[in-house]
């Protein structure tokens, strides 16, 4: 697998203020639609990022080997540190048994010599994620090994409209898959608006008591939180 900066370094960019600086956006629910600014990456998919853009990513483990439980737990923690040490601000999260969803804005990182701003790229955000998870998931396994295929899958989003559809969509994943009981929540699923109400290493205790209807339920009163 790739071999990338691992989340706890980039942590201590956060504890020295790198990733707090804020510019003004050009728009608060869409992405800008001219040209400029635009960056682009290649490696087996095309990849091109946008200054403020947002972007629904997509990325599965290694031969689609299922993540247990505790190592679901491991994934979205990691998730949520990037968010909190503001390298992107995220919008929904989704750990899947065997592929993770996410919805972002990635943020300043610096400015430059010449006060050009500076964002998190895509790539640092998920070479982040997937190197340290792929560590810890190693580490509990006690193997070694690639834990996350190599290629991620990113959509910019370019309108309101888009980005509640990905939006909804990461939302009823575990419902539309089958993979969570319908009157159940499922634990690894985190907006903003359910962050103070459940946290990631209670989250199963609370999904043991029966719901009703938790996908329609949840996805009548969320909505991504734009700033």
């Amino acid at each position: 697998m790739d071999r990338h900066e691992p989340v706890d370094r980039l942590g201590h960019a956060c504890e020295d203020g790198l990733g707090s600086a804020r510019a003004p956006r050009a728009l608060s629910g869409a992405s800008p639609e001219s040209s400029e600014g635009v960056r682009y990456t290649k490696r087996r998919l095309p990849h091109f990022e946008r200054p403020w853009g947002k972007y629904a990513v997509c990325f599965s483990t290694y031969q689609r080997h299922p993540l247990a439980p505790e190592e679901r737990d491991l994934v979205l923690h990691s998730l949520l540190y990037g968010h909190k040490c503001r390298q992107y601000d995220l919008y929904v999260a989704c750990v899947m048994p065997d592929h993770v969803h996410l919805l972002f804005e990635a943020q300043v990182k610096d400015r430059d010599l010449s006060a050009q701003t500076i964002f998190w790229s895509l790539t640092e955000i998920l070479q982040g994620i997937k190197s340290s998870t792929a560590h810890r998931i190693n580490r509990l396994r006690r193997t070694t090994g690639p834990v996350w295929e190599r290629e991620s899958f990113d959509r910019l989003i370019r309108s309101e409209s888009d980005l509640h559809e990905k939006f909804s969509y990461i939302c009823r994943n575990p419902w539309d898959s089958h993979v969570a009981d319908q009157n159940r929540e499922y634990p690894w699923l985190w907006t903003q608006e359910m962050s103070s109400a459940r946290a990631p290493k209670t989250a199963r205790e609370g999904a043991c008591a029966p719901q009703t209807g938790r996908a329609a339920q949840f996805l009548g009163t969320a909505k991504p939180q734009t700033k």
